[in-house]
């Protein structure tokens, strides 16, 4: 019985779109089967995200009455799957898998649902219980095999595989092993085990014609790379990396020395974050320089400042979807469209296929067809806008907007491409690491016109260490912060005042400016906050901004018993206002870049207490200005709790610290300072080094494991 049942699974495991279980259930009725050809004939034909929300809403009508039959909620599922429905799927999909217990298409969609969640454990665990190993049936092993290759559960499948292959030796083992390395990337790997059958597969089948492509295409790879630098590496990676190493020897012509240039500057969102907010403060400023002519009265602040011929702002989404909050991507769109900065959403542009880019190297033409994702969406979707707009310099601001943006700028012919970072390489931050990365840094580090900017030194050195680079490839821009407005509409001074009111005894007000993200730790907040007012009863607590851990954060101060002496402002475009009631600042934060909120509070002469983030240490004078504690990981409470009486107590004293703080942020974060320093790198430098190997080496290096 359980062979018959293996059998079975087999034949609906779920790499085919024949419509799931008509042989399963006996027909009851010419109504029935009526609406199960209706839905397998919408199900056909919702291979679109829209196509699948459209026909979803007819296939509830039809399926109406009829969703006692098992096949027809299957397929009411898959189109929910085809809309983009992810809200308890795995509980709708594992519903089905009492009746069905042999489907393992039913258990494929909850596994991939498992893992969605985070729950990879239960994933596994459920293809244990409904798909046990049993390497003696090579049906049932492969199919096993295909299950964990579909979870992403790498590992256990390639072992299994090789089990299988080792065992039985067939032929067919091997081209569905090989066909998942391929879609994996593996191409070494897979050419490697087609290797033993190669020669026996017939040229006109299928599987011949997968080995012959593997061949031409790892043929093609060996003149760029040795076998050791193919094996086990993904061929999508290699591409990126030598289509990049093509520019290597490009020539930058230089500019004259009175052309003003156009600026294109790039990132993936407008929401409310720290990069966002300076990114559109730079293009407001540089659009407003813009639009002085050539013999209009300037300010002393533009002295040292080129005045650009254009400025352009793109981004990957910025249309609002409906948010609110955080959740909004359009927060800074408005700021943009006051100042008269043109705006893209490069989601919105055509994609142009490579074949129909002016790229005349057949080779090079060859690399971009095989690009990772991210990449290829650069190339096709956003080469063509700057190819078109012929822009001087392309800024790409954070590591995913360099990830898509860098060839693309490449590939369009633009001079000076600036790869800004805004906080610690994704070497440190790993939940947002991907292995292009270092790839990709370390190729563009050898293309003349590239250049490395960081918003602090201590970033900087992260990243230098990481990619092995002298840090003198990096260039510092620190963040432009404009003096702050402390006034506030009626409704948040009446907020504040209802506040005060309810806390007459408070002799010192903490404060936080931070969103409700788990980097930013606002459960932490919470706790230093109760600790500290065992310690000094007086102080009261607020907190500005929003986000997804807000919920929790309002349990968490009404457990912990000090909801009374905090309150949650929310998201506020009156920042300064809420400073100005703050005797300290205080930032928990496990990774930053350069924190604006610190160099905000200085500015306002307020004391700041930080964990040792990014460049947190550079925003004041620690000891004097502010504290920097010891440590960001796992920050000491208590430790916390004395440096901030201390600074309280001082800054409360002595109205020359608050003095000292203001000059210090003055001088060192002004926009002003910003707008220069941009302007400085905007003009295009070749790469020179003392020892030119220091680079040129870079492109024999093996890719990173």
């Amino acid at each position: 019985m359980k062979e018959k049942n293996n059998e079975q699974n087999l034949a609906v495991v779920g790499y085919s779109t024949d419509e799931p279980g008509m042989n399963a259930d006996a027909v009851t009725n010419d109504a029935l089967q009526s609406v199960r050809d209706g839905l397998a004939h919408l199900v056909a034909h919702a291979s679109a995200v829209q196509a699948a929300r459209k026909a979803l809403v007819q296939a509830e009508q039809l399926a109406a009455g009829h969703l006692g039959d098992w096949t027809v909620r299957f397929m009411l599922l898959q189109l929910k799957e085809a809309a983009g429905h992810t809200v308890q799927m795995f509980e709708q999909w594992s519903e089905l898998l009492p009746e069905q217990p042999d489907n393992l298409r039913i258990v494929r969609y909850c596994a991939t649902h498992l893992v969605r969640e985070h729950r990879d454990a239960e994933a596994l665990a459920l293809i244990d219980q409904y798909m046990p190993e049993t390497l003696g049936d090579h049906r049932a092993g492969l199919a096993r095999a295909e299950l964990l290759a579909d979870i992403r559960a790498f590992a256990p499948s390639d072992a299994l595989y090789r089990k299988l292959i080792e065992l039985h030796g067939r032929r067919e083992l091997r081209v569905a092993f090989a066909k998942r390395l391929a879609k994996r990337g593996l191409l070494a790997d897979a050419v490697e085990t087609l290797a033993p059958v190669a020669a026996t597969l017939a040229p006109e089948t299928k599987a011949g014609q997968l080995a012959a492509s593997l061949a031409k295409d790892y043929a093609f790879f060996r003149r760029f790379e040795s076998e050791d630098g193919l094996a086990g590496r993904d061929i999508k990676i290699v591409s990126m990396k030598h289509a990049i190493l093509a520019f290597r020897d490009r020539v930058i012509v230089e500019p004259d020395a009175q052309s003003a240039p156009s600026i294109a500057l790039l990132t993936g969102s407008l929401g409310p974050g720290g990069a966002e907010r300076q990114l559109t403060r730079l293009a407001c400023n540089l659009q407003r320089l813009s639009k002085l002519s050539a013999d209009a009265e300037r300010g002393p602040e533009d002295v040292a400042i080129t005045r650009p011929k254009a400025v352009e702002v793109l981004v990957k989404q910025y249309t609002d979807q409906g948010g609110t909050g955080k959740h909004r991507m359009d927060f800074f769109a408005g700021n943009l469209h006051e100042a008269g900065v043109p705006l893209t959403e490069i989601n919105a542009l055509p994609a142009v296929a490579v074949s129909h880019q002016p790229v005349d190297d057949p080779d090079l033409r060859h690399l971009l067809e095989m690009l990772p994702a991210p990449v290829h969406y650069g190339v096709t979707r956003l080469a063509p806008r700057l190819r078109e707009r012929g822009f001087d310099v392309v800024s790409l601001w954070q590591d995913g907007t360099c990830l898509f943006g860098a060839l693309a700028a490449l590939l369009a012919g633009v001079p000076v491409i600036h790869l800004t970072f805004r906080g610690l390489p994704p070497s440190i931050r790993k939940e947002r690491d991907r292995p292009e990365y270092e790839v990709l840094y370390r190729a563009l580090a050898q293309v003349p016109g590239v250049q490395f900017v960081s918003n602090s030194r201590t970033a900087a050195e992260e990243y230098a260490r990481w990619l092995d680079l002298p840090l003198t490839r990096f260039q510092i821009l620190y963040n432009g912060v404009p003096d702050l407005d402390t006034h506030a509409p009626g409704d948040e001074q009446a907020r504040w005042q209802a506040f005060a009111e309810a806390t007459p005894d408070a002799t010192e007000t903490i404060g936080g400016v931070f969103r409700f993200e788990p980097d930013k730790r606002p459960l932490l907040f919470i706790k230093l906050a109760a600790r500290y007012l065992k310690r000094r009863p007086h102080a009261r607590f607020m907190i500005v901004g929003d986000g997804r851990l807000q919920d929790k954060a309002v349990e968490l101060a009404a457990e912990l018993g000090v909801a009374q002496r905090l309150l949650f402002v929310g998201l506020s475009s009156h920042v300064g206002f809420w400073y100005s009631k703050m005797d300290a600042k205080v930032l928990l934060s496990r990774y930053e870049g350069l924190p604006n909120v610190l160099i905000e509070a200085q500015l306002l002469g307020i004391a700041t207490l930080s964990t040792p983030a990014g460049g947190a240490g550079e925003c004041f004078v620690d000891g004097v200005t502010g504290h920097l504690l010891d440590c960001a990981e796992q920050p000491d409470l208590n430790a916390a709790c004395d440096k901030l009486a201390v600074l309280i107590d001082g800054f409360q004293a002595d109205d020359a610290l608050r003095e000292h703080a203001r000059h210090r942020a003055r001088m060192l974060f002004s926009v002003d300072a910003m707008i220069e320093r941009f302007s400085a790198l905007c003009a295009p430098v070749e790469i020179v080094a003392a020892d030119e190997a220091d680079y040129h080496d870079l492109a024999e290096k093996p890719l990173p494991a």
